[in-house]
């Protein structure tokens, strides 16, 4: 019996025991893994400490990598549970309704942002203790609890001067009864929060933090580790991050909650009237605005409400600093414009900034940093209503270094425009998530380098920039430099409902590089997805690339001249695309269509439609290159890591009447010749066209005993 027989035979077995097993049809992926005699549990590593040249000590993973490293095919299940978090909290129709004690915007923080980024803190409740309370006596509590006097004396008497309470009642007075207990609550909450803010930073010098919050070029420097920061490396080792979650639980909350009983005082009341009200606090600028068209500038803000109107929001408005840990923005409704350099709209550095607006179309601009960052800190931007058009130049939109840094909007037609590093990028050991609950949205990384000012070295004679986005992650990778290597994080992008259109230069929609995952999710509709390198999940070196779309006509495109993209995993990646339904189209210039090199677990699978792909000559859908250094004759190194492990290019597609560049037909299967150096390697291309069958991904299938997964 040959190896090809051997393989079918264990293609016949498998899938029979797991149908049986299972109560349900035979598992079309587990039947095409055993063509070559594989299961899912021989895909992924668990490196061995003694392979010299691997990687090793690689601090700051997130504390989900290790897991799915090993388990490759459980980064579905954990891309779907970030998606079905978004699509539940983010609701337009519910988010204004409790869940258990907390709301639900609190509750999507947490599951997109602190969760993966710090597991100690559960989500239960941020615990806010403070009752409605009258707006001065409120201020005055947090003028007490800093140390600071309210009354004046010496010499044995009151001075005359300054009249701090009688100047705070009557700026006070300028605000309508029936909105001061609840501002006034609002303001001890956050004081609350500042609090627990400080704490994550006691152990921290000042200079320190300083200097990493004044960091603004991270997403530059971080990849090829051209300039090494040892602030970053004293502060991640010093600082009490359950402090900083559990401040940035309280401030998302507290606002939450004043966002919703505002709402319900300006109905009853029936006219807001307009009004300002400003007070300097020891803690930065308190103000607080009525119905009118305003402009508040951001400058030295530690609270900023808005009840109504068309107002304009300049300079770092919702934005903390390395000496004031809390900044935050709450405007209640209007068509609304925010313009800044930046940090701002969002930005928590070194601590906590958090901008929500409940309605109106909205105009979000910054230079950096803004419109959900964290770095060292949570970064929250939450549009709730309306029509909404972002743009920033670099660092934001869902963008988290050592942070998490969060954009949501849950509904209307919005456009995202960033120049690189955001819209959901996980940067050194950060969590960046941006989620869009509803519409049909754009998302454009811009893509001409002569813009950005960001060529791509994968891309040299196109123009093309480095991205870095659309759920994409990226570590420092200091091996070839100071040898100060930290790894990447969660970049992650969802979208939940909508005809949607992604574009990108390199780097982007669902991938990973340096011991971090990218993940990009669409819940359905009819959606364009166009990037050019390293597009469409993707990886280089120890990471995890992941796109799933749930439904819909898609069209998936490399475009210039693209290589290495649509399913290309390069270097111990995991490079995974799931595309549910629909008439799909797949087209790119080079290598992809699920390539995997340098021991890579690469699959591109798509149930069901008339589906077209499109790619170069001389590759196939499922393709494992071939490398010398795979056979243990050919090794002169001290490791063995290359000949250890098992690697695979795995496509599948199920249903409908398909066509191929490569002359392969529906309904077949095509593999390595049993013969070839592959087969010995344990380095497996696999292609299978069929015309029906089903994947399940939870609950997994039975295991079997056995295995090949080497390491």
């Amino acid at each position: 019996m040959n190896t090809r027989t051997i393989c079918i035979a264990v293609a016949t077995i498998v899938g029979s025991c797991v149908g049986t097993a299972a109560g349900r049809q035979p598992d079309a992926l587990d039947e095409a893994l055993a063509l070559v005699g594989l299961q899912r549990e021989d895909l992924g590593w668990r490196p061995k400490g003694w392979w010299g040249r691997f990687p090793g000590d690689i601090p700051y993973k997130l504390r989900f990598f290790d897991s799915l490293f090993a388990e490759p095919l459980d980064s579905v299940a954990f891309g779907r549970a970030l998606a079905h978090s978004a699509g539940v909290h983010l609701d337009p129709t519910q988010v204004d309704e409790k869940l258990n004690r907390d709301g639900h915007l609190y509750n999507a923080v947490h599951d997109l942002g602190i969760g993966p980024k710090f597991g100690a803190l559960r989500g239960y409740s941020s615990n806010l203790t403070a009752e409605p309370t009258p707006l001065d006596e409120a201020v005055l509590t947090l003028i007490r609890k800093l140390d600071r006097p309210t009354r004046f004396y010496t010499f044995h008497m009151e001075l005359p001067y300054p009249e701090l309470q009688e100047n705070l009642t009557a700026e006070v007075s300028k605000v309508p009864e029936a909105f001061r207990p609840i501002l006034g609550k609002l303001v001890l909450d956050l004081l609350e929060a500042d609090r627990w803010a400080e704490l994550a930073f006691r152990r921290v010098d000042g200079r320190t933090r300083s200097v990493v919050a004044r960091r603004y070029n991270l997403g530059d420097e971080q990849v090829d580790a051209y300039d090494f920061c040892p602030e970053l490396d004293d502060l991640a080792r010093q600082w009490d991050e359950a402090c900083l979650w559990y401040a940035g639980g309280k401030v998302v909350e507290a606002v939450d909650v004043a966002r919703v009983a505002l709402a319900a005082a300006a109905a009853d009341a029936g006219e807001v009237p307009p009004f300002a009200f400003d007070w300097e606090s020891p803690l930065g600028w308190i103000r607080i605005r009525g119905s009118g068209n305003d402009t508040v500038d951001g400058h030295d803000t530690w609270l900023v409400v808005d009840l109504g109107g068309d107002d304009q929001y300049t300079g770092p408005v919702a934005a903390s600093t390395a000496d004031r840990p809390i900044g935050v923005l709450l405007d209640c409704g209007g068509n609304d414009r925010y313009t800044a350099v930046g940090p701002a709209q969002g930005a928590g550095m070194c601590g906590v900034g958090v901008l929500i607006d409940a309605a109106g179309d909205d105009t979000y601009t910054a230079d950096r940093c803004a419109q959900g960052i964290g770095q060292f800190g949570l970064g929250l931007c939450a549009d709730l209503g309306g029509d909404d058009t972002y743009f920033n130049k670099f660092s934001g939109q869902g963008c988290g270094y050592f942070g998490v840094g969060l954009l949501f909007d849950c509904q209307g037609n919005d456009a995202y425009r960033l120049y690189a590093d955001g819209q959901g990028l996980g940067g050194i050991s950060g969590v960046g998530t941006l989620a869009d609950r509803k519409g049909d949205d754009t998302y454009e990384l811009v893509r001409d380098s002569a813009v950005t000012g960001r060529p791509s070295y994968h891309s040299p004679d196109d123009n093309v920039s480095v991205s870095n986005g659309q759920g994409c992650a990226m570590g420092r990778r200091g091996d070839g430099a100071d040898g100060h290597s930290y790894a990447g994080g969660l970049g992650a992008l969802l979208d939940a409902e909508g005809n949607d259109s992604y574009l990108s230069g390199n780097w982007t929609m669902g991938t990973g590089y340096w011991w971090g995952m990218g993940l990009l999710h669409d819940g359905g509709g009819d959606d364009v997805y166009r990037g050019v390198c390293y597009t469409q999940a993707t990886g280089a070196h120890f990471c995890i690339g992941v796109l799933i779309d749930e439904g819909g006509n898609d069209r998936h495109v490399a475009e210039v001249n693209s290589h290495s993209s649509i399913v290309w995993g390069h270097d111990f990646t995991i490079a995974l695309l799931l595309d549910v339904g629909g008439d799909d189209s797949y087209e790119m210039k080079g290598d992809g269509m699920s390539h995997s090199i340098n021991r890579s677990v690469t699959a591109l699978i798509d149930t069901g439609g008339d589906d077209s792909y499109q790619g170069k000559e001389e590759c196939r859908p499922g393709m494992a290159r071939e490398d010398a250094k795979f056979h243990l004759a050919e090794v002169h190194d001290v490791s063995t890591y290359w000949t250890d492990t098992t690697s695979l290019g795995l496509f599948l597609d199920i249903g409908g009447d398909d066509t191929y560049w490569s002359g392969h037909q529906d309904n077949t299967h095509w593999l390595d010749e049993p013969d070839s150096p592959n087969v010995a390697d344990r380095n497996f291309s696999i292609g299978v066209d069929r015309p029906d069958g089903e994947v399940h991904f939870v609950p997994r299938p039975v295991r079997l005993p056995g295995g090949t997964r080497g390491g």
